[in-house]
């Protein structure tokens, strides 16, 4: 099936890392004599010189610094591969670490982790909160495996799937003087007093970046990383904001008018994790999780 040995090339991928035959042959189980046997036929099968034994140990040939790269990404498969299987052989527990906004835990996640969790009871969730910015940072550092936000930057590092849309409407209190109408166009809101959301959030981030192309300039009174406690002022008077319109209650409704917003404003709600993590068996389970809820339609606005 291929030119080379599998367990050649992971042989020499040990002797590579420990820069020793013996000690190679110590970590794998198997004779020294038998590492260099492998060795042998991988360079036999590559047709190339791969190490060269040094008194410090051993020498990577070019080819050999060419052959490893490759060989350390199939070392790293494997042994994912294997822990996929003994959680599956084993039924062993699993930690999903994830984070995402207080609105979206509120209004979107509740229903997709219910039913994940449903099917795969040996994986714990534990959810963490954070506006956008501080979740992709999260990620980057590992510190969660996987992240639910809007509109995330695009990164090398990051594999980003989308999943639903989220439209931004414009909430008011009911003697507003906006209350009353249909649509507003952001010209208008931008004559009135704005709570918006803190930095690093990306409704701001959507938000400000609208106003901006249509030339306004909002009066930003207040920035409150809470999406509850902008509701509250809302319905006191101190201002209108901009939300997800799923943010507003059936019994908030009763309070606050929401008013469709005539430039159309969306975030885009997506799966975030690290590239390297996408062998790491919860995340595999939760991302084909989503892809058949998203093929069955069952994730809407």
């Amino acid at each position: 099936m291929f030119s080379y040995s599998l367990t050649s090339l992971l042989v020499f991928s040990t002797v590579a890392r420990l820069n020793s035959f013996s000690k190679a042959a110590e970590a794998l189980f198997i004779t020294q004599p038998g590492v260099s046997n492998h060795i042998k036929q991988l360079e036999s099968q590559i047709g190339r010189k791969l190490l060269l034994r040094t008194k410090n140990g051993v020498r990577l040939t070019g080819e050999g610094k060419a052959v490893l790269r490759y060989a350390e990404k199939i070392e790293s498969l494997a042994q994912d591969l294997e822990k996929a299987i003994r959680l599956m052989k084993n039924g062993e527990p699993q930690v999903l670490k994830m984070a995402t906004t207080t609105v979206y835990s509120k209004v979107f996640v509740p229903t997709v982790l219910g039913g994940f969790v449903k099917s795969y009871p040996k994986i714990t969730v534990k959810l963490d909160l954070a506006n956008t910015e501080e979740m992709l940072e999260k990620v980057m550092k590992g510190e969660v495996d996987i992240a639910i936000v809007a509109n995330p930057r695009a990164s090398k590092r990051m594999e980003i799937i989308p999943i639903v849309k989220e439209e931004l409407v414009l909430i008011t209190d009911g003697k507003h003087p906006l209350s009353k109408r249909e649509s507003v166009s952001l010209k208008e809101i931008a004559e009135y007093p704005l709570i918006m959301r803190e930095e690093g959030s990306a409704t701001r981030r959507v938000a400000l970046e609208a106003f901006e192309s249509v030339g306004a300039k909002p009066s930003i009174v207040f920035e409150v990383k809470s999406t509850e406690f902008i509701k509250e002022w809302v319905i006191e008077g101190r201002g209108i904001s901009i939300l997800i319109k799923r943010a507003i209650s059936e019994e908030e409704k009763k309070h606050l008018r929401i008013v469709q917003i005539k430039e159309p404003l969306f975030l885009e709600v997506c799966v975030v994790f690290l590239k390297s993590n996408r062998t790491n068996h919860a995340i595999d389970l939760f991302v084909s999780y989503i892809d058949d809820l998203k093929s069955k339609s069952l994730i809407c606005t």
